[in-house]
């Protein structure tokens, strides 16, 4: 009788050690992964802050794995732009910092350096503080003794140079990142790979337009900017504002109505087209056609402030 009893709680002990194990290592991991599926789902638009609670529900389940940690630090990244005040965006930013440290050393892969430099140099760029600057270049730095022949690295990097606005650093890094970009005619290179290469490409060609600008040689600033219009011409109508800017800054107010023209082509239920091309008639002192682009601007946003203050100073 008495060993009968035995084998019963022996059986009653070994069935509740076989559930906990089945807790803590399967079915916590699938209640995480379940959860991570609802952040990422709500994390778009307004529904950010329904992610954030999804994303504390998987930390609740899995609080020390690396992997759950790092996810919520690059999805926070990517929804700084919910927060409308500078001082917001910093606190997620160190949100974002404290999780990635969480990581321990060890398992902090080259990933894991990457996106801690990059949240480093956003928050760099909102705090202006030099400390915060170096964080972002010593992290970037660890991250280039990792992989050292990984242009993503310096484009990130050559980034962080232009909060800087150090823009002879910044020429270093974007030139270091295409030296080791690979080879678009490579036939060995998949549809999937190659579309990420050109997407890398026009950001890192972006960049250097925008350096190229402020170190004023316009030539090479246009001509980088035409390099981002080959990779995504129907997508990016705001380079040609940017191409646009270069010979206002000339003084060749012709060429660029030209050029905000083509912008204005591609993205016509923008009033932001007809009236900066408004403002550029008005300088040159044509009001009739400042006149009619402003109008067109108006009918395109009738409660434009902004649109109707230009209006009313040029009757």
């Amino acid at each position: 009788m008495i060993m009968r009893i035995n084998k019963i709680i022996l059986i009653i002990i070994l069935t509740v050690l076989f559930i906990s194990a089945c807790w803590f290592f399967n079915i916590k991991i699938l209640l995480a992964d379940h959860y991570l599926k609802e952040a990422i789902a709500y994390r778009k638009g307004n529904s950010w802050p329904i992610s954030l609670l999804n994303y504390e529900k998987v930390l609740f389940y899995q609080p020390k794995e690396s992997y759950y940690q790092q996810s919520l630090a690059m999805n926070l990244l990517s929804g700084l732009d919910f927060y409308k005040s500078n001082d917001s965006k910093i606190k997620i930013l160190d949100l974002a910092i404290d999780q990635m440290k969480t990581i321990p050393e060890r398992d902090q892969v080259f990933e894991v350096k990457t996106y801690l430099a990059r949240i480093y140099g956003q928050k760099a760029n909102l705090t202006k503080d030099q400390n915060d600057f170096l964080l972002a270049e010593n992290t970037f730095k660890q991250a280039a003794e990792m992989s050292p022949n990984m242009a993503a690295i310096y484009n990130d990097w050559c980034q962080v140079k232009i909060y800087q606005e150090n823009w002879s650093q910044a020429l270093e890094m974007c030139e270091k990142s295409l030296s080791l970009a690979p080879d678009l005619n490579n036939s060995q290179m998949n549809a999937i790979h190659r579309e990420m290469v050109k997407s890398e490409l026009s950001t890192l060609y972006e960049k250097f337009g925008q350096i190229y600008f402020n170190l004023k040689d316009y030539k090479k600033s246009e001509e980088m900017y035409n390099q981002v219009l080959k990779f995504v011409s129907l997508n990016r109508p705001d380079i040609w504002k940017k191409i646009a800017d270069i010979y206002y800054v000339q003084g060749d107010l012709d060429t660029a109505i030209q050029k905000n023209m083509h912008g204005y082509g591609l993205n016509p239920k923008d009033p932001t087209w007809p009236l900066a091309i408004a403002s550029l008639y008005q300088e040159k002192g044509n009001l009739e056609m400042a006149r009619e682009y402003g109008q067109k601007a108006l009918k395109l946003n009738p409660d434009n402030i902004q649109v109707k203050t230009f209006l009313e100073n040029i009757k």
